[in-house]
């Protein structure tokens, strides 16, 4: 057993000889924890699915980071054809063990098995689509989806419970025992089950008991008594006859039969077998008709569960594609560990919270929003410290361009830093890019009068605008006319300067002194 407190083993005392913690109470906790993940894997193997579920349940109330109780719980509903909820439990499982966890081989196992993912995927429709015809009292449909949920996945509880209630609300006691005793035999503690199997033997021991009154009923029509070595049975009211009186009375009564057979029975039986032929035949017929009415119907049904099942696929693409909800799920836990592992390297957190979506939608339960929002809230101020500290180093570095790309994630997390706008307004400055430095500086000074930063930003914003018109100044000299005056000084000067050189020359050959005439002014 570890200590909660600093990991490290604990002996038999009830404190942690490491850091001293008192573990009294934590190793209390812990084996209590393990006697009920004992009694759940106990009533896992007598087939008592639900009850195991239950004790695994407050294994894991009393130590949540049980792992064997958790991978047994996803055990549980898996059995039981909760495949959602045993995807659940492995997946928290995993995120708490991320290496030597038996939960990812049973994930990569439903993963990796499409065509069972996509049977699981069926049969949930299923249910719900039965669901949905009972709730409509269309009792017949959901019997038929049903069976054939039951079929495919003889394990899944909530068909077989909800085919016996249907069953139950029908008084077809024969089949609910039926159903209940197949269900019973994969989860022996399912109460549902046992309750409509109860109630079942029940009503069928009543309706045995009621013919087995009237059987009795017409026993005591007759008196029986004992001569010698036989039973003699002898209708009441009835005195005893000489065996000619029977003699007689039997060829009378045949000769009786006789004539009541050829002139009333015979004929009434052939008319009567008529009319019962007719009757069938007309039953058969109504019935083809209602067949066929029938087959339309379900045909109509079948072309509006084949919209309804684009739908769902549509909506399980929402949730398992790269912009799903659970990849938003998956960012939200890497994230959490990232945080956890290190909570000073805000900026991996913050990149796989930056990944996440849907963070407000309406398919994130309320515990994906606390998450977020506690992640968030503590991760963005470290990270925009980060990645102003990154970008002011790489702008001391002279890597300009990699300074602006963490000064402006800087300022988005944390609009308020006018520290990370005036930096990225700089790095704008040793990039050449003018404008863009302008319209920062001028935000700063808008958005932030009280800067430390605003004067150095006046400044430059004023000796931008200076620099602008000194350009336009130049370009305005550039012009051709300006061009052609300027050439025409150059000439003067040029031939100036020639004639100079040759007044020089012809003085030192006369031995005269000739000064140089002036520069023309601006030259």
């Amino acid at each position: 057993m570890k200590c909660y407190n600093c990991g490290c083993t604990l002996s038999e005392d009830d404190f942690c000889t490491a850091c001293g913690a008192d573990t009294k109470t934590y190793k209390k906790i812990v084996r209590l924890s393990n006697y009920y993940y004992n009694e759940g894997l106990s009533k896992a193997r007598v087939r008592d699915l639900t009850g195991a579920a239950a004790s695994l349940k407050m294994s894991l109330k009393c130590n949540k980071n049980n792992i064997q109780a958790r991978n047994l719980l996803g055990l549980v509903y898996f059995e039981t054809g909760e495949i959602v909820y045993a995807l659940s439990e492995w997946i928290i499982s995993k995120n708490i063990r991320p290496k030597k966890n038996i939960a990812d081989d049973f994930i990569s196992d439903i993963q990796n098995n499409q065509a069972k993912l996509s049977n699981f995927d069926t049969l949930i429709r299923k249910y719900n689509q039965a669901l949905s015809y009972a709730q409509h009292d269309d009792l017949d449909l959901a019997v038929i989806q049903l069976k054939a949920v039951v079929a495919k996945n003889p394990n899944y509880m909530r068909a077989m419970e909800l085919l016996a209630l249907i069953y139950v609300n029908n008084e077809e006691w024969n089949k609910v025992k039926k159903v209940t005793e197949r269900g019973l035999k994969i989860d022996a503690g399912n109460t549902t089950l046992q309750t409509y199997q109860k109630e079942a033997q029940i009503r069928i021991f009543e309706r045995e008991n009621a013919s087995g009154r009237k059987t009795r009923k017409q026993k005591e029509e007759a008196i029986s008594y004992t001569s010698g070595n036989e039973t003699i049975i002898q209708p009441l009211n009835d005195s005893e006859r000489t065996g000619g009186q029977t003699i007689v009375n039997i060829i009378i009564g045949l000769m009786i039969g006789a004539a009541l057979m050829w002139f009333l029975v015979l004929p009434a039986r052939i008319q009567m077998a008529r009319n019962d032929i007719n009757n069938e035949l007309r039953e058969v017929s109504e019935q083809l008709t209602a067949k066929t009415a029938d087959m339309d119907d379900l045909n109509k049904r079948i072309e509006a569960l084949q919209e309804e099942n684009k739908g769902f696929e549509d909506r399980i693409a929402e949730y398992t594609g790269e912009d799903g909800v659970m990849e938003d799920y998956n960012n939200l836990l890497s994230a959490a560990e990232s945080y956890a592992k290190d909570p000073d390297d805000a900026l991996s957190a913050s990149s796989y919270l930056e990944k996440i979506q849907n963070a407000e939608g309406s398919d994130v339960s309320s515990e994906f929003k606390s998450l977020y929002d506690y992640l968030n809230s503590n991760v963005s101020a470290k990270a925009a410290e980060q990645y102003l500290s990154n970008g002011v180093d790489k702008y001391n570095d002279g890597d300009y361009e990699g300074a602006i790309d963490d000064l402006k994630e800087a300022f988005t997390l944390n609009p308020q830093s006018d520290q990370s706008l005036y930096y990225l307004a700089q790095s704008y400055v040793k990039s050449d890019d003018q404008d863009k430095a302008i319209e920062l500086f001028n935000q700063l000074i808008t958005s932030f009068p009280d800067s430390e930063y605003k004067d150095k930003a006046e400044r430059y914003v004023s000796q931008g605008e200076e620099d602008n018109e000194d350009a336009t100044l130049r370009s305005t000299d550039d012009t051709p006319a300006a061009q052609d005056t300027s050439a025409a000084e150059q000439a003067a000067l040029q031939a100036a300067l020639e004639a100079a050189a040759r007044a020089q020359s012809e003085a030192a050959a006369a031995g005269t002194n000739v000064e140089a005439p002036p520069v023309p002014a601006g030259q």
